[in-house]
C-alpha cells in the first residue's frame, strides 16, 4: 500500500482509468493506494481522506467494478446513490461520474477480463447494478482479505492466480441473471435429515468452503433454520462446523503438497484463506502445530 500526502499525485497513480478528480474538502490528509495483479484480474484499493469529484472513462480491456468499502450510500455513482448491495458496472470505454461529499472513504476496483465481464455489459454505458442480498458485502469482503494478504507478497504466485479467479467468480455471482433465488421464510419444505442431506451436498460440490449464510441460502432455509439443525444434529452452529471442515481440508492438503514450491499461502489460497495470520493461529490452537511446520514435516 502506497501513501500519499498528496491528491493528485495519488490520482495519477490510479490505473485503468483516466481521470478528471478534484477533492471535495479533507477531513485526514492522507491518500493510500494498493495494486495487485491477479493474472486476468486487477484488484486496486483506494483510501482517500476526504470527499472528491470524479470524471473518468475506463481504459482497462475489460470491465471495472467500482465497489465502495465503506459509506456506501455517500456514494453518488452517474446521479445514483449506491447502497451496501449496489456497485457501478463500467464497460471498456464508457465514461462514469463518482462523488461522496465531505467525506473521508475508501473503495476498490475489480478489473476483469473481456471475456469474463461480457454479461456485464448490456449496454456501452456504465451503470449501477442492484445485486442479490449478500453477493456484494461478499465481492467487499473478499477483495479486502486478498488485498492485505497479498499486497505486499510478488506477483505471479500460484495465491494470486487462485486469488484472481476467486474475485472473478464472486464478481459474476453479482450479475442479476446469476443472483440466487430468494430464501424461504418460515418451516422448511422437508425434515431435518434432508436439511442435512443437502448441506452436505453444497459443501462437497464447491472447491471452496462457503459462508454459513451462503449454504442457508444454497440448501433452501432460512439462517435460523440452519442454525437450529447443525445444533441439533452436530452440537455446533454452521460456523463452527464450516471452520472444522476447512481446518481439516487444509491439513490433507498441506500433508499431501507436492513440489518443493508449494508454500503455506498457495495452498491457503486454494481453500479462500486469505487472513493468513488469523489461520494460522487458529490452526495452531487445533493442531498444536503451525501449518508451515505440517508442510515442512511432509518435505522431510
Amino acid at each position: 500500500m502506497i501513501r500519499f500526502d498528496d491528491f493528485d499525485a495519488w490520482g495519477e497513480a490510479i490505473s485503468g482509468a483516466s481521470l478528471r478528480l478534484a477533492c471535495d474538502a479533507v477531513e485526514t490528509r492522507a491518500w493510500t493506494l494498493g495494486t495487485v495483479d491477479l493474472g486476468s484480474v486487477v484488484l486496486q484499493i483506494g483510501w482517500e481522506g476526504g470527499g472528491t469529484l470524479c470524471y473518468g472513462a475506463n481504459t482497462h480491456p475489460g470491465t471495472i467494478l467500482f465497489v465502495p468499502l465503506t459509506h456506501a450510500a455517500e456514494h453518488i455513482a452517474n446521479g445514483e446513490r449506491l447502497d451496501d448491495d449496489s456497485l457501478l458496472a463500467i464497460p471498456s470505454g464508457a465514461d462514469f461520474r463518482i462523488a461522496v461529499r465531505k467525506r473521508a472513504h475508501a473503495w476498490c476496483s475489480i478489473a476483469l477480463p473481456d471475456d469474463a465481464a461480457a454479461m456485464l455489459r448490456p449496454t456501452p454505458a456504465s451503470a449501477r447494478i442492484a445485486c442479490g442480498p449478500g453477493l456484494v458485502p461478499r465481492l467487499r469482503r473478499l477483495a479486502t482479505e486478498i488485498a492485505a494478504a497479498l499486497l505486499d507478497r510478488s506477483g505471479g504466485s500460484a495465491a494470486h492466480l487462485t486469488a484472481g479467479r476467486t474475485l472473478a467468480e464472486a464478481a459474476m455471482a453479482c450479475l442479476p441473471a446469476q443472483q440466487a433465488p430468494p430464501v424461504p421464510i418460515g418451516r422448511p419444505r422437508f425434515d431435518r435429515g434432508e436439511i442435512v442431506r443437502r448441506a452436505m451436498a453444497a459443501i462437497d460440490g464447491q472447491a471452496m468452503l462457503p459462508t454459513a449464510a451462503d449454504l442457508a441460502r444454497d440448501v433452501g432455509v432460512t439462517s435460523r433454520t440452519l442454525l437450529r439443525t447443525f445444533q441439533e444434529t452436530f452440537g455446533v452452529p454452521p460456523r463452527q462446523y464450516l471452520i472444522l471442515r476447512e481446518l481439516h481440508a487444509v491439513r490433507r492438503s498441506l500433508q499431501t503438497a507436492a513440489g518443493a514450491d508449494a508454500t503455506v499461502a498457495d495452498v491457503l489460497a486454494r481453500h479462500g484463506v486469505w487472513e493468513f495470520g488469523r489461520f494460522a493461529a487458529r490452526y495452531r490452537r487445533h493442531f498444536g502445530e503451525l501449518p508451515s511446520v505440517t508442510l515442512s514435516r511432509v518435505r522431510g
